[in-house]
């Protein structure tokens, strides 16, 4: 009885749960909107995963209802279901659409135009209102204000009803834009270990002259915490570890109501000396080689930049050897009354790991060989975290992509993991037309056609992919005149070694001569020492062509003329660790070349030149103000001492490329009749400083130095010319549209039959 009792039990909870064990068949799955829009059935399905046919899960259905609410266009979605016989049902689901957007208004804008705001907004008329589309456009908006120096303004959205249509709403940002608040006088409330002036430029919310005129010395009250923490840092580097901000007062100025006064309250405390260092955590190496890597010493003031240094050194000895997950912290145990402060560094060693594979994703175009061979990382290689960094700026300073990440993915072996580098590459052909006008080439136009990306070697991909660069030029000019074709092999043979090879049409018309030169050169250049530091050997053919030389020229002149033949064979040694090609702010470029040309090896003239070019740029003011020293020094040299080199091979200075307040190339010896003869020496020196003055603009000042020597190895300082100035720098926005312009004075003129008085020297070009 009892048996046959349990058995029944069995077959009735059996028939209440079937419907979960084999699940209830979705018959049809039914959205109804309510609201002004109406979305399209794709939409909706799309962020469902629910399907007719399929069997209901109300877990996913949840999930399905939380993913149409996230997408920020509902005020409510709610699901419910219908039965239809024994194992279907019927979904639907109901979502309320919020209103829709009429317009999108600015309310308190007077610094910017509402066109310009609603570029900035990702919220679109006639749509639905989207929570997540709202929170975005106004933290852009706050941004784009704080990005124009208006620090304190404040963007509100508020959503107005439109009468008689309850379906729609206005969207209205109301700006608050308050003053452009400038920083005048910052101080700081009873600090004594260090200056006014050192505390000041530590801090972010500084003062600057510039401010009425720039986006320097601008209040950011987002920066006192930060600020904070600089001072903060300052002084835990000396050892005062109670050191605190007890307060910050901003006053806005009675006179000018623009300006606010900062004053930070600070307690200084004592300094602490290091007392007991201790280490722990360590197996893989002795404690005794790690104790060796701390820079701090008991007995010692503490220094938090040594302590940071201290656990940066042990982190890279680990990551190198590939501890990926190895981590370094420090405890510090002060004592208050005896200012002494005990430290105990404890390390996390975690697995070393080595790289299984190097995986790359993402190259459509770009050969796989021309990524990896930039890599600093291989299989087999520790997991070193530095080198995969160091592999991550490689592929950037490529130029091939727009962006490259780089993870450490974990594999199905034990102690290995692969390295995954995804690229998304950027388009490498390039089109160019433009023109430019200066005082040295005066009018020019020019047409280029180039690859940096290019393959010479692969036609069925269009010539792309090989990592070679390619690129043909025209120029045609009232003075100028040519044709270059230029190709660079990176990698030749697949070995860290550059070839370069040009070919070259061109003519330029001087002021009594004009000079034509066909030919090609090809040069190679291997990496030494370092990345910044390589030699190029180079040798160059050509055939140089002096004619249509004034009638009124010299007899000296005139034997220069006709058809020579050039052959040379040059060297150079190149050290370059600027942080920029194009608008250095730090680093220094050297270099030394040599260059030689024979009768032996096909030239018409035997002759050689030496040359050295230095410069070094720093910065102050977080780069407001950039400096530039700069020299050049050079000499060329026939065989035979008493033997003049050919004319168009000398040095001739002037101009806004190289001796400026000088007319272009008239700083060098001359004739019996005064014309410019070129000089066989030359040395040119030049300092400049640059400063902004808005947005794109720079100002610079300048002095130049030099001359150019009728013989080799021969110069005095008796015979320097010099010029000073000041001069503009622009960068026109949304075109690669260098513009220089510079007036310059002689100031000392050792050149006779120049005139001393101001001269505007101009580079402008451009090109789309």
């Amino acid at each position: 009885m009892i048996f046959r009792k349990i058995v029944l039990t069995i077959i009735f909870t059996g028939f209440l749960l079937a419907p979960a064990v084999f699940g209830e068949k979705i018959n049809k799955l039914e959205f109804i909107q309510t609201g002004g829009y109406q979305f399209p059935g794709k939409m909706l399905s799309f962020n469902v995963q629910q399907k007719a046919g399929q069997e209901y899960d109300e877990n996913i259905m949840n999930a399905d209802i939380k993913r149409l609410y996230e997408t920020g266009y509902f005020s409510d979605v709610v699901s419910e279901t219908k039965k239809i016989g024994a194992d279907k049902v019927d979904v639907i689901i109901k979502v309320s659409v919020k209103p829709r957007i009429k317009a999108i208004l600015f309310k308190g804008n007077l610094k910017f135009q509402t066109e310009d705001l609603k570029k900035e907004t990702t919220l679109a008329g006639d749509m639905p209102l989207n929570d997540n589309k709202l929170r975005e456009s106004t933290q852009k908006l706050r941004d784009y204000y704080k990005g124009k120096g208006y620090n304190d303004a404040t963007i509100t959205p508020v959503l107005e009803s439109v009468p008689n249509k309850p379906d729609e709403i206005n969207v209205v940002f109301e700006i608050k834009e308050n003053l452009r608040l400038k920083v005048d006088n910052v101080s700081f409330e009873g600090a004594t270990v260090y200056s006014q002036y050192d505390l000041k430029n530590a801090i972010a919310n500084r003062h600057s002259y510039l401010s009425r005129f720039l986006e320097f010395g601008l209040f950011n009250r987002d920066e006192l915490e930060n600020d904070k923490a600089r001072v903060r840092e300052l002084y835990w580097n000396k050892g005062y570890l109670d050191f605190k901000v007890e307060s910050i007062s901003v006053t806005q100025q009675k006179e000018d109501a623009e300006y606010v006064d900062i004053k930070f309250k600070v307690f200084e405390g004592k300094p602490y000396t290091v007392g007991k260092i201790s280490l722990g955590g360590n197996i893989v190496f002795p404690k005794d080689q790690l104790m060796n890597l701390i820079k701090l010493h008991s007995g010692k003031v503490f220094d938090n930049q040594l302590e940071t240094e201290s656990k940066n050194s042990i982190s890279n000895l680990y990551e190198s050897m590939g501890y990926a997950d190895f981590f370094c912290k420090v405890v510090r145990v002060p004592d208050f009354n005896t200012h002494i402060v005990d430290l105990d560094f404890i390390v996390t060693e975690g697995k070393k790991y080595k790289v299984k594979d190097v995986i790359i994703s993402g190259n459509l175009r770009t050969k796989d060989k021309v990524i990896r061979r930039e890599l600093a990382i291989q299989p087999g290689d520790p997991l070193d975290k530095n080198r995969i960094q160091a592999s991550k700026s490689r592929l950037m300073g490529m130029g091939y992509f727009e962006d490259v990440k780089a993870v450490a993915v974990s594999t199905d072996e034990v102690g290995q993991k692969s390295v995954h580098f995804d690229v998304k590459e950027k388009e490498t052909f390039k089109v160019k037309v433009g023109g430019g006008f200066s005082d040295t080439d005066s009018l020019v136009g020019m047409v280029e056609v180039g690859n940096s990306n290019f393959d010479i070697t692969d036609p069925m991909n269009y010539f792309y992919g090989g990592g070679q660069r390619f690129r043909v030029q025209g120029m045609f000019g009232i003075e100028r005149q040519g044709v270059n074709i230029d190709f660079t092999e990176p990698w030749l043979m697949d070995m860290p070694l550059r070839l370069d090879v040009s070919g070259y049409a061109n003519k330029v018309e001087y002021d009594h001569w004009d000079e034509s030169r066909i030919g090609a050169k090809t040069s190679l250049t291997h990496k030494v020492f370092d990345d910044f530091t390589s030699l190029t050997g180079g040798y160059k053919f050509e055939q140089v062509n002096v004619n249509d030389i004034s009638s009124t020229a010299s007899d000296y002149l005139k034997s220069q003329g006709g058809h020579q033949w050039v052959s040379q064979f040059s060297l150079l040694a190149n050290r370059d660790t600027r942080d920029s090609l194009l608008e250095p702010t730090s680093g220094y470029l050297t270099n030394a070349s040599g260059a030689v040309a024979s009768k032996v090896i096909g030239s018409t003239n035997n002759f050689y030149r030496l040359e050295s070019k230095d410069s070094y740029y720093f910065s102050l003011l977080e780069k407001a103000l950039v400096f530039h020293l700069g020299g050049k020094i050079g000499t060329i040299s026939d065989f035979d001492r008493n033997t003049q080199a050919p004319i168009f091979e000398r040095y001739f200075l002037g101009g806004g490329d190289s001796l400026r307040g000088f007319p272009y190339r008239q700083v060098s010896p001359v004739d019996k009749n005064g014309d410019n003869t070129g000089g066989q020496t030359m040395l040119l020196l030049t300092a400049e400083m640059t400063h902004p003055i808005w947005s794109f603009i720079r100002g610079a000042i300048f002095i130049d130095a030099g001359n150019a020597w009728e013989n080799s190895y021969s110069m005095g300082m008796s015979g320097m010319n010099s010029g000073a100035g000041y001069g503009l720098r622009i960068k026109v926005p949304y075109l690669n549209a260098p513009v220089k312009l510079d007036l310059a004075y002689p100031i000392l003129s050792n050149q006779d039959d120049l005139s001393r008085k101001l001269r505007f020297h101009f580079n402008m070009g451009f090109t789309w």
